[in-house]
C-alpha cells in the first residue's frame, strides 16, 4: 500500500500545553476527562471519555478514552516534550473495534514533521509497527505481527543519534530493535488516537494509561491489580466482585484477561495467577 504523501507532517491544531516534572507526562482518564492534556484536542471531548459499559472500556482506574474510526482526525496532543533527544512513551489500546485500514494511532514529531509513528494494520492487518524516521527521511519499520485481540501495552524508546538505539515492544515482549541515524533530531509534539484520520471503516479505539517520559521506561501496569495497591491478592478478587456486582469501579487494572470486560473471567484469572 503506497502511504499518503502527507504522511510525516506534525498535526499542529490543538497541540496541548501540559506542566510536566522532568518532562514525565501521564494520562490515565481518572475523571472522565481530556483535561490532562490541557484542551490539547482536535475533534475529541470530554464525552468521548466513559466509564466501563457496554459501549466504553478503560485498562486502569476508572476512565478509558474511545476514538471513532470514521475518516476525521480525532487525536489528543502533548506539546511538553522541548526538544527532546530522548522519548519514551506506553499506552494501552484496545484494537478489536478498529476495523482493516491502516492507521497512525501515535505520532510524535519535531515541529515540522513525524519523527515517530505507531501504525496498526500495517504493513497487513493486525500489525502493531513502530515507524522511526532517520534525519535523511528514511523509514525504519519494527513490527509485532497480527497482534490478536483484546488490550495491548505499546511502549517505545527513542533517541537521537549517529547509531541510535531504538526498541519497540507489544505486550511486554522481547524489544524489536533498530540502529538508524537519527542525529540531529528531537521531539515536540506528541499525538494520539487516530492520528491521520485516513482510516474509514467504522468502529472505534479505546485508549488509556499514556505515559511517557525521557528517561527508565514505565514497563506494563501489573496485571490484575484491581485495588491498585501494586500487589496482587484476594482483595483484588474482592474489588472485582464489587465492580460486577454493585458497579463500584476498581481503581486499579480488574480487566485480569485484557479482553475489554470485567466479569466472572476476570475473577477466575486472578485466582490463577495468585494460585500460581
Amino acid at each position: 500500500m503506497k502511504l499518503m504523501t502527507n504522511g510525516r507532517k506534525a498535526l499542529l491544531a490543538g497541540v496541548a500545553l501540559v506542566g510536566c516534572l522532568g518532562f514525565a507526562f501521564n494520562a490515565q482518564a481518572q475523571t472522565c476527562t481530556i483535561s490532562n492534556w490541557a484542551g490539547g484536542a482536535t475533534n475529541l471531548a470530554d464525552g468521548d471519555t466513559g466509564t466501563q459499559g457496554a459501549s466504553n472500556r478503560r485498562y486502569g482506574g476508572p476512565c478509558g478514552l474511545q476514538v471513532d474510526i470514521d475518516g476525521t482526525q480525532r487525536f489528543v496532543s502533548d506539546n511538553s516534550p522541548q526538544s527532546e533527544t530522548t522519548y519514551i512513551a506506553r499506552f494501552y489500546a484496545f484494537l478489536d473495534n478498529a476495523g482493516s485500514d491502516p492507521m497512525i494511532i501515535f505520532a510524535a514529531d519535531d515541529g515540522a514533521d513525524d519523527q515517530i509513528q505507531v501504525w496498526y494494520n500495517f504493513p497487513n492487518a493486525g500489525d502493531l509497527t513502530l515507524r522511526v524516521y532517520d534525519n535523511g527521511g528514511g523509514t525504519n519499520d519494527l513490527t509485532e505481527s497480527a497482534v490478536g485481540s483484546g488490550w495491548h501495552s505499546i511502549e517505545f524508546a527513542w533517541d537521537a543519534a549517529a547509531t541510535s538505539d531504538i526498541r519497540f515492544s507489544v505486550d511486554g515482549a522481547a524489544d524489536l530493535t533498530a540502529s538508524p541515524d537519527t542525529s540531529g533530531l528531537a521531539i515536540v509534539n506528541a499525538h494520539l488516537g487516530n492520528v491521520d484520520g485516513t482510516a474509514t471503516g467504522g468502529g472505534s479505539v479505546d485508549f488509556d494509561d499514556f505515559d511517557s517520559r525521557r528517561i527508565e521506561r514505565p514497563g506494563r501496569l501489573l496485571v490484575g491489580d484491581a485495588n491498585d495497591d501494586a500487589t496482587i491478592n484476594v482483595f483484588d478478587i474482592s474489588a472485582i466482585i464489587d465492580e460486577v456486582q454493585t458497579g463500584t469501579f476498581a481503581p486499579g487494572q480488574p480487566d485480569c484477561n485484557e479482553d475489554g470486560s470485567i466479569n466472572v473471567f476476570d475473577i477466575s484469572c486472578l485466582i490463577d495467577i495468585i494460585q500460581s
